[in-house]
């Protein structure tokens, strides 16, 4: 995994011609989320010893070009639609871990910066998002971490709809003029609560890593 950036470095040092990619691009990606729940209680003996969760992201998306591509900052907007589990984990004799499985829209401003070297560039991104909840449930584990059991999550515990503000980054290495490769990082920041305690909310806080390829048209 650490010599990632230096194998896409080093490809882009060798790949001719233009870093420009056409007026629309679409992408199919996936990667590794890494949440926690986040407790906002006012009275801070409240607030649980909670464990950060994994899960395995996926999704698609598309980037529309509000200005020229091959201008030094482009400017574009990217929509995606992602499978992304989320959640987190109470320590203890037994591990209670909620695992909250949420189908997430975002629209993206995404800025485009190209580097010198070929089709190597950068990208920023910042927006909204919101994430449909699709299943719920509580998994039981045992002190040597296997699963004794699961239960669903009671009807309505938590909201269906979950309200956050998104944060990323990555790096774009284009093959050819249609095809190319990313790979990068989402934070989100659960603005709206999905529980709401006697004396505090729970929100989602989660970091997606993901990579991806991505194929231009126009």
């Amino acid at each position: 995994m650490q010599r990632l950036p230096a194998i896409l470095l080093a490809a882009a040092l060798f790949i001719p011609g233009s870093s420009a990619f056409g007026q629309t691009t679409f992408s199919l990606h996936g990667g590794l989320n890494l949440t926690i729940l986040d407790d906002d209680y006012q009275d801070s003996i409240l607030v649980l010893n909670r464990e950060r969760t994994t899960g395995t992201n996926v999704g698609l998306a598309a980037t529309f070009q509000l200005s020229p591509p091959d201008r030094t900052n482009s400017l574009a907007l990217l929509l995606s639609g992602t499978y992304a589990p989320k959640g987190s984990a109470q320590g203890g004799s037994t591990k209670i871990v909620t695992r909250l499985n949420y189908l997430e829209f975002a629209a993206l401003f995404d800025v485009r910066f190209p580097l010198r070297l070929g089709r190597l560039a950068t990208h920023v991104s910042l927006g909204p998002t919101v994430g449909w909840l699709m299943s719920c449930e509580f998994e039981f584990q045992d002190a040597a971490g296997g699963t004794e059991k699961t239960s669903p999550c009671a009807e309505g515990e938590f909201q269906a709809m979950d309200y956050g503000l998104v944060v990323g980054g990555n790096l774009e290495v284009g093959l050819t003029d249609k095809l190319g490769i990313t790979t990068g990082f989402q934070y989100n920041i659960g603005i709206g609560y999905i529980d709401d305690y006697e004396g505090g909310t729970l929100k989602n806080r989660s970091l997606a890593l993901r990579g991806g390829l991505l194929y231009s048209i126009g």
